[in-house]
């Protein structure tokens, strides 16, 4: 800042503004205090429109450039396409709210990583259109609607055939790079199964082993012996005053001996059919997750082929077990939504060049201030 007698000096200045029609500024004067200390707006103002020719130019001539260049600019088509996440459900029919956000984060995550990018890259350079995965996450843009279980996809280009087949290609490739991850996920989980199956299995498998010992040891029949009753034999010992030592002596030699099935042996039959039926399914189980997870081994050894539910061409009936793991396959918790399509988006050539023009008549009155600034302080000296 210039001192107080430079001040004076330049204060003490007439401003010429002949021509103009705008009075000379009024200087602060002396007073109590001591000469005014700042520039008024008046002054500003002033010594701005000293050049206000020269302002007048420059903004014109940055305008029309702007202008110019904007409308001659390349109009940028804009493309979405969606895809839904599918709500996970409790098994009381219930949303779980605090997975479904889980879920929506870990989606929005997944397709915007540079794995995705890449491949896109890839596939786009294949049919003509150079773009590097650096380039082309800036432009497309992934985020989620609010309050709702969409993923949206918008993508910037100058063609709108482009701006489509970068939306396609690229909800194409997540939802595949999803799919291709289910069989490691499905894998794990069947191998997981298969564990405890097995440990099931061989618990299940010692109580049957220890049951059939107590089945063999247990005798399926047992002999009874029951004396006969002789009517004629009891008829005669009561009509006569003393028991005869004879009848009684054959009537205690009279017995029958049969066989009747054991209570025991019966319910040891019983428990064994029932722990036997349940390790038969034990063991079904079981040999549908070891012949899941070898199927998926073979997959994945394959690059992930049949990875759209196809089962492997054969001329064998469909097993179980490939059913089983093409429901694994096409079960999904994120869905194609609709099909890509071109929004509209206007080419704002206007409202760019109405900025460009505030920000140049700032730059032009910033300038022209300095400018006076300047010369007030080297005239001073």
């Amino acid at each position: 800042m210039p001192t107080d007698p430079q001040r004076n000096s330049v204060e003490t200045q007439p401003v010429s503004t002949s021509g103009t029609g705008i009075p000379p500024p009024a200087y602060g004067t002396a007073t109590a205090g001591g000469p005014d200390e700042f520039l008024s707006l008046r002054d500003i103002l002033i010594m701005i429109l000293r050049h206000r020719w020269a302002i007048f130019l420059f903004v014109i001539l940055v305008t029309l450039a702007a202008g110019i260049f904007f409308i001659n600019r390349p109009r940028s088509y804009t493309a979405e396409g969606y895809l839904q996440v599918i709500l996970p459900l409790s098994s009381e029919g219930r949303v779980d709210k605090e997975l479904f956000e889980t879920m929506i984060a870990s989606h929005l995550q997944k397709a915007s990583s540079a794995y995705i990018a890449r491949n896109v890259s890839a596939l786009l350079n294949d049919q003509g259109l150079k773009i590097t995965p650096l380039a082309l996450e800036k432009q497309i843009k992934i985020t989620r609607p609010p309050k709702t279980d969409l993923i949206r996809m918008v993508a910037w280009e100058t063609s709108a055939d482009e701006a489509l087949l970068i939306v396609r290609l690229w909800v194409r490739e997540y939802l595949a790079s999803i799919q291709k991850n289910n069989i490691y996920a499905a894998l794990s989980q069947s191998r997981l199964l298969l564990k405890q199956a097995q440990s099931e299995l061989m618990e299940r498998q010692a109580t049957v082993d220890k049951m059939k010992v107590q089945v063999a040891q247990s005798s399926p029949l047992v002999t009874l012996s029951r004396a006969v009753d002789d009517r004629q034999i009891w008829n005669d010992l009561t009509q006569k005053a003393a028991p005869d030592p004879e009848a009684l002596k054959k009537l205690s030699a009279i017995h029958i001996k049969g066989q009747e099935q054991s209570e025991e042996y019966i319910n040891l039959k019983m428990a064994l059919l029932t722990t036997d039926q349940a390790l038969s399914a034990i063991l079904a189980r079981r040999n549908l997750y070891q012949e899941v997870v070898r199927i998926l081994e073979t997959k994945i050894a394959s690059n992930g082929s049949f990875i759209d539910g196809k089962l492997a061409p054969t001329n064998a009936a469909p097993s179980e077990a490939e059913f089983y793991v093409n429901t694994l396959m096409k079960s999904s918790e994120i869905v194609q939504f609709g099909e890509p399509g071109l929004i509209s988006a206007a080419r704002g050539a206007l409202k760019k060049t109405g900025l460009f023009f505030i920000a140049s008549l700032a730059l032009a009155c910033f300038g022209a201030f300095m400018c006076e600034w300047c010369k007030g302080l080297l005239s001073s000296r």
